[in-house]
């Protein structure tokens, strides 16, 4: 029954950093088509040119994190501190 655990916090953890990258990719496409499609002054091009790219940085650190969080489920941590 343990391993049925580990495989549905793992789930959750890639779930979840899915949504996030998705979120976050939706986020940047809008600024990018809001800053090529819209009539705006240059520093409101910039702007959202800028947040588009600024949204895209997090990305690559969810997989460092999601490789952490899968190595604390294999270690038992979190059912190590349910017990106290």
């Amino acid at each position: 029954m343990p391993g049925s655990t580990e495989a549905q916090q793992k789930r959750a953890v890639v779930r979840t950093a899915l949504m996030f990258v998705l979120l976050r990719g939706v986020f940047a496409i809008v600024c990018a088509c809001l800053s090529v499609l819209a009539d705006l002054p240059g520093w409101g091009r910039a702007l959202l040119g800028l947040l588009a790219a600024l949204s895209l940085i997090p990305i690559p650190f969810t997989i460092v994190v999601v490789k952490e969080r899968f190595r604390e489920i294999e270690g038992g941590e979190q059912n190590a501190a349910d017990q106290y």
